[in-house]
């Protein structure tokens, strides 16, 4: 049951918060952007400001199950724009059947050290207990207004599944997974493709993730766009993201609760959303003091704080298959903040980036970067070794996403941020993930039983080039 919590005080001047895209264009409120991908000009959806908090308001968010404030987060927000009734009762429903309902696990593992454990959702990954909530409210809205949507979702492996997880079977919703030809684990597809729901479409793409996320950007500008209702569900999708600042107030807050300090995050990142997720939180006045982001040996973004160069190289396949990316897309959000909100300068700095492979920062906007992050690269024999001190260490056995996290704490010690604990986010189960664990400890996780009996049905996917033509011909040859 939920634990009532303070009424959030929702003024007139919230209520009235709209979204514009990071490239400058555009004025929408929450409701107009739930199904919405990129804006028209392509640029993201951020908040055209952080909405203003009383002691009061700050304290609700700090507290109680996860549900409720991520309920409260929504209403400040914009949710009233939303046909849903009582958000906080449609997010309590979406997570009703997880194994942690409350919220996920925060546990010390020793002074100074907390683990935040993400992945006790249906798919064993932290995006569950965004795209269950998102899945549900959307769902809610097109009963209500009697519409149709189809979801894209570009996926490195954990996205897609809890996309799967969140749509199958849904009326007046279908769902259309594109993940990279060999880039993925046999857990995480599997997971994607034993459902056997009518409604969903899970497309093997002859590319990498990027290819893939570049593919369901082009879907939005397509004739097709409007026939189908396309929407987007990855983290280029805000009303997720918002929903993932929930767990950022909740953990921050029961931390400082039992140590009086702060909190900083060490996040396993691939295409910025979890991360930029806490950073909201911190902006909103959540104790949190530094944003760690951590990468496999594809490291765009490591290399970019080292060099004030964003530039993306060739995709190398790792033991970390969801970090396998070389554009975060979310990191456009952050840019705009770094640029002071100038949506002419993000315009400039991504077309550099797609015509030429590159931007530069000034060192002024590196010094705005840094003051609320850093960024370590994790090679694979690191991540390996990070695996064997948490199972020799806390006998806990971690997935080589998390392992890039605890890569940077081992390496950072007390530099990680000696005035706060430090979280070392979970971002995964490590049974998905099991090939690669059991070479570096010796120890062969397991599943939940709940998440394995699925595994068991037959498999049904397409294959399909990394074209437009291609990808919407096989949407066209499903569905009709």
């Amino acid at each position: 049951m939920l634990e009532l919590l303070p009424a959030i005080d929702t003024t007139l001047e919230q209520f009235l918060l709209n979204y514009i895209s990071t490239r400058g264009g555009e004025s929408l409120n929450l409701a107009q952007i739930l199904t919405r991908g990129t804006a028209s000009d392509g640029g993201l959806f951020v908040p055209e400001k952080w909405p203003s908090l009383s002691t009061r308001e700050l304290a609700a968010l700090l507290s109680g199950e996860y549900a409720e404030i991520a309920g409260q987060v929504l209403e400040l927000f914009g949710a009233d724009s939303l046909a849903t009734g009582n958000i906080t009762e449609v997010v309590s429903k979406a997570v009703q059947g997880f194994q942690q309902p409350v919220g996920p696990p925060v546990t010390q593992l020793k002074d100074g050290l907390w683990a935040l454990e993400l992945m006790h959702g249906p798919t064993l990954a932290f995006k569950d207990f965004a795209l269950a909530p998102l899945a549900e409210i959307i769902a809610t809205v097109l009963k209500q207004e009697n519409r149709q949507a189809t979801v894209l979702c570009a996926t490195s492996g954990d996205t897609g599944a809890a996309t799967v997880s969140a749509f199958a079977n849904r009326d007046n919703l279908r769902a259309v997974v594109l993940f990279p030809e060999g880039g993925v684990s046999e857990f995480q597809r599997k997971q994607m493709t034993t459902t056997g729901a009518d409604n969903v479409l899970t497309l093997c793409v002859k590319g990498d993730f990027d290819a893939c996320q570049n593919m369901v950007k082009a879907l939005y500008q397509t004739e097709a766009a409007k026939d189908y209702g396309y929407t987007a569900v990855n983290s280029i999708n805000m009303v997720r993201i918002l929903l993932q600042t929930a767990y950022y107030f909740r953990t921050s807050g029961l931390i400082q609760k039992k140590t009086g300090k702060a909190s900083s995050f060490i996040v396993p990142t691939g295409n910025f959303g979890n991360v930029y997720a806490a950073y909201i939180a911190k902006q909103m006045g959540a104790p949190i003091n530094r944003l760690i982001v951590t990468s496999n040996d594809n490291d765009v973004l490591p290399r970019l704080f080292e060099s004030s160069i964003m530039q993306g190289t060739a995709t190398v396949k790792t033991i970390s298959p969801s970090m396998d990316i070389q554009v975060s897309s979310n990191f456009e959000r952050l840019l705009w903040h770094i640029k002071n909100c100038d949506g002419t300068a993000v315009q400039s700095a991504q077309q550099s980036l797609e015509n030429r492979s590159r931007y530069e920062l000034t060192e002024t906007e590196m010094q705005t970067l840094t003051t609320d992050f850093r960024a370590l690269k994790c090679s694979e024999g690191e991540a390996n070794s990070a695996m064997q001190y948490m199972q020799t260490e806390f006998n806990k056995t971690i997935c080589p996403h998390t392992a890039t996290a605890v890569h940077a704490y081992t390496t950072l010690g007390p530099d990680a941020d000696a005035d706060a604990e430090t979280v070392i986010v979970e971002t995964a189960h490590p049974a998905k993930f099991s090939a690669a664990v059991e070479k570096a400890t010796g120890t062969t996780p397991t599943a939940p039983p709940y998440a394995l009996q699925q595994l068991q049905n037959s498999e049904v996917m397409h294959s399909c080039d990394a074209t437009i033509q291609s990808i919407q011909a096989a949407i066209d040859g499903f569905f009709n």
